[in-house]
This record gives C-alpha cells, structure tokens and sequence, in this order.
C-alpha cells in the first residue's frame, strides 16, 4: 500500500512538474486602460534637456543650460553632455481628467470631457502619466496660436517632469475660464521621455520671445519671458503632424461601471507592442 502511495505521488509530482515547464498562455490585455497599467512603472532617470545657443553667426556660442530630471531628489544624477538617451518603453501614455473649478472655493470636481461647458466656467485638466517623462499641456486661443499653460513661459524655472502616480494639474494654480464666442477649445498635451522629440518646443517657451518694439506698451525690461508665439506653433504643429495619433488607444471610463475609476478619466496609451517615447493627444472642449 505504501509502495502504491509513493508511487501516486510520485506520478502527481512528474505531472506537474511538466505542466510548470508548458509555456503559460499570455497575460490577456484589453483596451486603454488595461495597457496604461500594464505599462506602468517606478519613476526613473530622464536624460536631460540641453538648449542650444541662439547666438547668431559668427558669436561665440553659450554653454548650453542643461534642466535634467537627474537633480530632483530620489534621482540618479545624469553627467551634463553625456550621450544619455531614455529608452523607449511600450504602452507609454497618460490619463487625463477634465475638472471644473469653483472660483470662490478653489475646489475642483472632474466632469465628463465630452459634456457641453458654458461661458463662466472655469476649467483646468489634470494628467497622470504610467512613466516617467516630459509633459506640456498648451491651449489654442482665439487667434490660433498656441498658449504654454504647462510649463508656464512665465515661470522658466519651473519643472516640467512627470512621474508615475503623480498628477499634473494645468494651468498648475489656476483655471481656464469658458467665454464667448461659442465653440471648441483645444489642448494639446505632450509626453515624452525624449529630448530629441520635442526641443523645438522646449526652445519656443524657454527662449525669451524677440523684443517688442519702441512704440508698444511692453516694457524691454519686464523679466518675464514671454514664449515666441511662431515658434511654439510651428513647433506644435510639426509634432502633431509628426505623432499624431497614431497607434493610440483611448478609453473614456464613466462613473459607476468600473469601480477603480470614478472620475471621468480618459485614457490614452500607445497600443502597438513596439516601443515609443513620445505619446501626443489633442483635447477638445465643446461649449454653448
């Protein structure tokens, strides 16, 4: 009998043992939201920002200023100059809410994007990214041109680095407030974990716009830098036209059919298993 037991266990054991070296079925991932989770990670080192010189010809060029993710505390330092460059990471992407703001109270409630907003309301968006990465968020105005409201031209110090779990809110005091004529705002919101992708449009908030002339009421000496209003729009449109939307998958979640989310949350990830460091996203805002 015991012979017979041994025996039985012993083919149990082979039996899994087998089963344990079978090549196990992939992890089964189902839309948006399920890759930005899949693709989340701890925060890790960037690769810095080097703006180059716009000296003209013939100057001697400025040492370039160098704003690296590595000299935030909990960051290995990144070597200024070195040839460091972010790898690629699949299922880069963000999620982003749209949230009203009571101007009175300062409390802030997320909306479903896709409602009709009004002239008075204020409105500001938030973004979580599921990597570490470089984030602008800029809104289209009246005249077409594009306005930094993440990182702010008027802050040049200010960091624009993201890390998983954190969430960005843009304009980062303020709101943006609904007013006539009716229509579609936009915001234009960019990820990235490389440099390379978007320097052009680093450059256009960083770089002091070209002084007003004589007769204008702007003052030459006024410290404020001013983003160079051709230059972030050409630069916007080249990364649109550049990314696009191109293998993104965007999932919108409502309130009270996935538990995990309650607000409003619009996903936004690189579906395609190929590697990518840059995610773009243009988001319009309808109001009557």
């Amino acid at each position: 009998m015991r012979t017979q037991t041994l025996l039985a266990l012993m083919g149990t054991l082979a039996v899994g043992g087998m089963l344990a070296q079978q090549p196990q079925p992939p992890q089964k991932i189902e839309g948006a939201r399920d890759l930005f989770y899949f693709g989340a990670t701890q925060k890790d080192t960037l690769p810095p920002i080097q703006r180059t010189s716009t000296a003209g010809k013939g100057a001697k060029p400025a040492p370039a200023v160098v704003q690296s993710a590595g000299t935030q505390p909990g960051r290995v330092p990144v070597t200024p100059g070195a040839a460091v460059e972010a790898a690629a990471v699949p299922h880069l992407g963000f999620r982003y809410t749209l949230a009203l703001v009571n101007q009175t109270s300062g409390k802030a409630a997320a909306v479903d994007p896709d409602r009709d907003f009004h002239k008075g309301e204020c409105v500001r968006i938030e973004v979580e990214s599921n990597q570490s990465g470089y984030l602008y968020v800029l809104a289209k105005q009246s005249s077409g041109g594009w306005l930094p409201l993440f990182p702010s031209s008027e802050m040049p110090d200010e960091s624009n680095v993201a890390d998983p779990g954190q969430k960005v809110r843009a304009p980062k005091d303020y709101c943006f407030e609904i007013g006539d004529p009716p229509g579609t705002e936009t915001l234009f919101v960019v990820l990235s974990r490389s440099p390379r992708d978007f320097f052009d449009l680093y450059d256009a908030i960083k770089s002091p716009a070209t002084a007003a002339p004589a007769n204008t009421s702007k003052s030459p000496a006024n410290p404020v830098q001013l983003a160079d209003a051709r230059m972030v729009n050409s630069a916007v449109e080249k990364m649109a036209t550049t990314f696009g939307t191109r293998d993104l998958v965007i999932k919108k979640v409502t309130p009270g059919t996935d538990k995990q989310d309650t607000d409003y949350s619009v996903y936004v990830v690189n579906g395609s298993d190929k590697p990518s460091s840059t995610v773009v996203k243009k988001v319009e805002i309808r109001h009557r």
